[in-house]
């Protein structure tokens, strides 16, 4: 009777639904566990300050434990909004296998690592080069879909949401692609194993590249363009966001809109200063210990705070939709795009510390890149194949909807040419006279349809190809 019971409370816990309040707190537990994972390192080694090495390891197991059940729980509540209706989206159940290997593999590299030191008293550096390998390659896999698929709407409907999407995700992709590389040149050692010694004692005496083979000038020059990738596509995922809030400059007024879209983008910005002459120079040679540690304490979730925001252009806009499943599919994106933007991260990785701090960070990167893909391309499926969710849309001005309209109706039209070219190429009635239906006809046909669907009652209507 007992077990049944915890039984029934995990399947419960597991089949969670997202809601609003759900999903934010995903997003807050998400920003907590990250921002502490990847800062703990550089405080410990510019304050001297430092738990001991039970302490970090019971820590490290937490957050392990953390990242394995919201995985679980947010993966089970997009499989069951994906796949509760017969006309969903089919090929979906073949990433969310994926997906579930993934995370699979990462909890088994994490036991492994705990176990070894608990055990052994330390753990393999090879585990590390696997997961980084195991999550940056399959996180590449879903943003790389995902930029294809903003591709081919922008394509259809061009629209500055979707162009913006496209090269914010593309320039994040390569991002993904330049920490993974970077990421390897550190991910070795004179020893397979690493000890427990402190954390101070790590990143004290970390003296750049430690694989003889390689240069550290190529490192460094890696380390510079993932910051400039980094800060590109931060800038148009930003200005993205700007344009679906836009609404809220009436309700709030202009000025105090503008001021705290700026606070997230300034805030990001302004560590990347010392590229241009560090401000704070004179500050960190008189008192170096002091300014550094609270520099690290002031400027530690940059990338955390604005994946918050990215996040509020989703969150919000679930609120403004009726249908259910249209609903669920934002909170997903919204959790997604705040794990993706606020998960890639090179800093606490590289120093291989004991235990290895940065490791849950990067567990995240494939998860936040699922979520995103599968709550857009869903909320895009759904919107092309339901006339009275797209009616509504273009009902509503509501600026967080913009998005939304263009890929779905764009979606729609794609669906729609597939239907067509399948029809004009399986012809058993096929005449001699009949003419044949180029690219430019089936465009001009769908345009029109569209334009006597959406702009029969006075509205501008659709401008053509």
């Amino acid at each position: 009777m007992f077990l049944h019971k915890i039984k029934e409370k995990i399947v419960g816990c597991a089949s969670l639904s997202l809601t609003k309040k759900s999903s934010f707190i995903f997003m807050l537990v998400f920003t907590a566990v990250v921002v502490f994972d990847s800062t703990v390192a550089d405080f410990s080694s510019y304050s001297g300050v430092e738990a001991s090495i039970p302490m970090n390891t019971a820590i490290f197991v937490i957050f392990s434990i953390i990242f394995a059940a919201s995985s679980t729980i947010l993966l089970y509540s997009v499989k069951g909004s994906t796949y509760t209706s017969k006309s969903g989206p089919l090929n979906l159940r073949y990433f969310h296998l994926f997906i579930s290997g993934t995370v699979i593999l990462t909890l088994i590299v994490i036991l492994i690592i705990i176990f070894q030191m608990i055990l052994l008293n330390e753990y393999n550096l090879v585990l590390l080069n696997i997961q980084t390998y195991l999550s940056h390659l399959s996180g590449l896999v879903f943003l790389s879909l995902l930029v294809f698929l903003f591709g081919r709407w922008f394509t259809s409907k061009k629209s500055y949401p979707v162009i913006l999407y496209t090269m914010s995700l593309s320039l994040l992709s390569i991002n993904l692609v330049v920490s993974l590389i970077y990421l390897e040149y550190y991910l070795y050692g004179p020893s397979p194993m690493v000890k427990p010694y402190s954390i101070n004692s790590f990143v004290v005496n970390f003296n750049g590249v430690t694989n003889p083979a390689v240069i550290s000038g190529n490192a460094e020059l890696l380390s510079t363009l993932f910051d400039i990738l980094s800060l590109s596509s931060f800038l148009l995922m930003w200005i993205a966001t700007a344009i679906l809030l836009r609404q809220y400059r009436y309700k709030m007024g202009r000025t105090k809109y503008f001021s705290l879209m700026s606070i997230p983008l300034l805030y990001y910005i302004f560590p990347f200063q010392n590229y241009f002459g560090d401000s704070f120079l004179t500050m960190l040679q008189s008192s170096p210990v002091f300014f550094s540690i609270l520099y690290v304490l002031i400027f530690s979730a940059t990338k955390q705070v604005g994946a918050l925001v990215f996040g509020l252009a989703f969150w919000t806009a679930s609120s403004l939709v009726h249908d259910e499943r249209i609903r669920k599919s934002l909170l997903t994106s919204s959790v997604g795009i705040v794990i993706v933007f606020g998960s890639v991260q090179i800093e606490s990785l590289q120093y291989h510390v004991y235990p290895p701090y940065g490791l849950v960070t990067e567990a995240f990167i494939p998860v936040g890149a699922y979520l995103l893909f599968v709550g857009i391309f869903s909320s895009a499926r759904r919107i092309s194949r339901d006339s009275q969710v797209r009616k509504e849309f273009y009902k509503s001005a509501s600026s967080q909807l913009t998005l939304l309209q263009k890929i779905g109706v764009s979606q729609m039209e794609k669906e729609l040419e597939g239907q067509v070219k399948s029809l004009e190429e399986f012809k058993p009635l096929e005449t001699p006279d009949e003419p044949d239906l180029k690219d430019e006809d089936i465009k001009e046909i769908l345009h029109d349809v569209l334009t006597e669907l959406y702009y029969s009652k006075g509205k501008k209507p659709i401008q053509g190809p």
